[in-house]
């Protein structure tokens, strides 16, 4: 391997994509040289310079491709504004035996759309918050709701001790005007009513529940852009919000100005400072502006920076760090015009670092590929691992093959394994401590377990290859890992096959050189899904217990009118039937089937020829837990309580 520092890497790469511009007659960035520091404005007008010329070469670079030039419009700076019990008054116990949030790092909690302390549910279904009184299940009632402005959607929350921190998105329409030049304060107040669109901002909403039954606002943020993702470690809370430049950045009948961005804590609003937003000196040319917001649950205290950097598609949080990954292509024009190469795939990554409330941008990186979402990464004893799909499946061009990259703290890159299953591609991952797992597919599913003990040295130990893919991996425990995906049969095709009923799998890789299938269960035909295939939040799983609980929308193909004369049988699709959550007991001797649950009432059922109405029925379930030893299930329609060891059910709470 060629140890080279990711700077000149990118300062090499840089020089070459200028030559071979020059001689293919095009141009993608003007020639100059990059420190590759973390740097912010002197002022708003070098912010306003940065971006016109980053929109310059964007437009530059697609015009090479056909993509269309896209002309910023700038709107102009708006002026800056001035400016012991359980707590419902009811008793009652508390249990201290309940599931959490299925999360990725242990110490990072993950915002959902239901949580529970043991003694509370609380619940967003349909945008109206529920705070419930929930164990005893047999006492259980609804203690208070809190309702949103219509122009206001949350998308899920955190509980910390008694404080409710949800968060969202809020549209408004602004009020655009002309400005002649960026140099003065001189406006004309003009409203022009064809360049109004929404503007989206991030909604931060903190509510004291100290009284469940009263919830009081306590702390209300808003700051420009879409809200991305959040986390909390702690007392703090880390939420961001992503906007892109041309939300910040536009023209009107081409006099130039600039809005910048603006915070708005309770009724205070103002304007992120030129020298609080920072960027790369690099060639990268970036199209977004990433806010990083930091509350300290404590004091109520809030810490914001801004960065300039690309639009970001996941992300991975540890306790330290914030890894936020999009993918950036690369296009080469042959000399034939009109006729265009596929694109070289990078996976781009930032670090930021996050201490107590304190956020700094760290350093960047790029790897080969795309990431297929948070489980394909991980950080462990200050090494950074990201697993990686190069080019598609089908792709006869640019075929598909799979790597993983480990990179220090830096992320300068200090190993790799490329090539793994040339042809497939990555459909889940999972890293835990010195051990990787990931599922490659096309036609069957080979099941790699990795070892990465030594970072600088890993190595591929074993592989299995059985019918069908996992789309999600979880540890049982040490030895061994939970699978749920479909499974699949060969097709006359051979490079392809034909995905069929949901598959669940209990994986042994205590040889970690050849990893068994200890059992599997098979539920439904071709058509049958889950959430939990692609939101970890929906599985639901307590080794203690022996539980695992998986949303359903079942899928069964009727044998009586089955389609006799296809010639690829396994292509035949079930009829929609079920939805709800299949119970079962999980120990190391296998599956055991205990029962389902569902909230599909009796009129409802006979609409099951249209499996489309249940992926957006109030009755689909999509959260289940515990609290002692009551299940609960959770849809926009009702929650339902049974016993987890027989399922009888115990009680029922109707939702608005």
């Amino acid at each position: 391997m060629i140890k080279t520092s990711h700077k000149k890497s990118l300062i090499i790469i840089t020089v070459i994509i200028l030559i071979i511009g020059g001689i293919l007659g095009f141009s993608i960035l003007t020639l100059k040289t990059f420190s590759y520091e973390v740097k912010t404005f002197s002022s708003y007008e070098e912010l306003y310079s940065f971006l016109e010329d980053n929109y310059q070469n964007y437009n530059n670079y697609n015009n090479q491709y056909g993509r269309g030039v896209f002309t910023p419009m700038i709107m102009l700076e708006e002026s800056e504004v001035a400016k012991s019990d359980n707590g419902d008054g009811s008793g009652g116990d508390i249990s201290n035996d309940y599931s959490i949030t299925n999360i990725q790092v242990e110490g990072v909690d993950e915002p959902d759309t239901v949580k529970t302390d043991g003694k509370y549910l609380y619940i967003l279904a349909d945008q109206i918050l529920y705070i419930i009184n929930a164990y005893p299940a047999d006492q259980a009632n609804i203690l208070s709701k809190i309702s949103f402005k219509d122009n206001i959607y949350i998308n899920n929350f955190f509980v910390s001790k008694d404080y409710l921190i949800m968060f969202g998105s809020s549209y408004s329409y602004p009020i655009l005007y002309e400005k002649s030049n960026i140099d003065t304060d001189e406006t004309r107040d003009i409203f022009l009513e064809e360049y109004s669109w929404d503007v989206a901002t991030s909604v931060i909403k903190i509510y004291d529940i100290s009284d469940r039954q009263n919830p009081v606002v306590e702390k209300d943020i808003e700051i420009d852009g879409n809200y991305f993702n959040s986390r909390m470690i702690g007392n703090y809370a880390y939420v961001i919000s992503t906007e892109f430049t041309y939300d910040i950045y536009r023209a009107v009948n081409g006099n130039a100005s600039i809005r910048i961005p603006e915070i708005k804590i309770d009724d205070q609003t103002s304007k992120i400072s030129y020298d609080d937003i920072y960027y790369i000196d690099s060639p990268e040319i970036v199209d977004t502006m990433t806010h990083f917001i930091a509350i300290n649950l404590d004091t109520m205290e809030v810490n914001e920076k801004s960065f300039l950097i690309g639009i970001s598609q996941t992300m991975y949080v540890s306790l330290n760090n914030i890894y936020l990954v999009y993918i950036n292509y690369y296009y080469v024009q042959p000399l034939i015009r009109d006729i265009y190469q596929p694109s070289t795939e990078t996976t781009m990554i930032h670090k930021i670092n996050i201490d107590s409330g304190e956020i700094n941008y760290q350093t960047k990186s790029e790897v080969p590929g795309h990431v297929l979402n948070q489980f394909s990464m991980d950080e462990y004893n200050g090494y950074f691992r990201i697993a990686t799909t190069i080019g598609y499946t089908w792709d006869e061009i640019n075929p598909s093959s799979n790597n993983i990259y480990i990179l220090d703290e830096n992320l300068e890159r200090v190993s790799e394994i490329e090539g793994i299953a040339y042809g497939e591609q990555i459909y889940s991952a999972r890293f835990t401590g010195d051990k990787a797992y990931i599922v490659t597919f096309k036609n069957i599913d080979p099941f790699f377990t990795i070892d990465l003990s030594d970072p600088r040295n890993p190595q591929i130990l074993g592989y299995l290859k059985i019918p069908g893919y996992s789309t999600y991996l979880h540890p049982y425990d040490d030895n061994h890992i939970i699978g749920i995906g479909k499974d699949a049969v060969e097709s006359n095709n051979p490079n392809f096959a034909w995905y069929q009923g949901l598959k669940i799998s209990l994986f042994d890789v205590s040889d970690f050189e050849n990893p068994q299938e200890l059992d599997k269960v098979i539920i439904g035909d071709r058509g049958t899904d889950s959430s939990a295939l692609y939101d970890h939040k929906a599985f639901l799983f307590d080794k203690e217990k022996q539980l695992l609980v998986i949303p359903i929308i079942l899928h069964e193909i009727n044998e009586e009118i089955k389609n006799q004369y296809n010639e690829e049988p396994a292509s035949e699709y079930g009829e929609f039937t079920y939805q709800g959550v299949y119970v079962y007991k999980l120990n190391l001797d296998g599956f055991e089937y205990k029962g389902r649950i569902t909230h599909m009432s009796e009129e409802e059922k006979q609409y099951t020829e249209y499996w489309w109405y249940w992926y957006e029925s109030s009755s689909y379930i999509s959260r289940s837990l515990y609290i002692g030893n009551v299940l609960y299930t959770i849809s926009d329609k009702m929650i339902k309580m049974n016993n987890i060891d027989d399922l009888s059910e115990i009680n029922s709470i109707n939702l608005d």
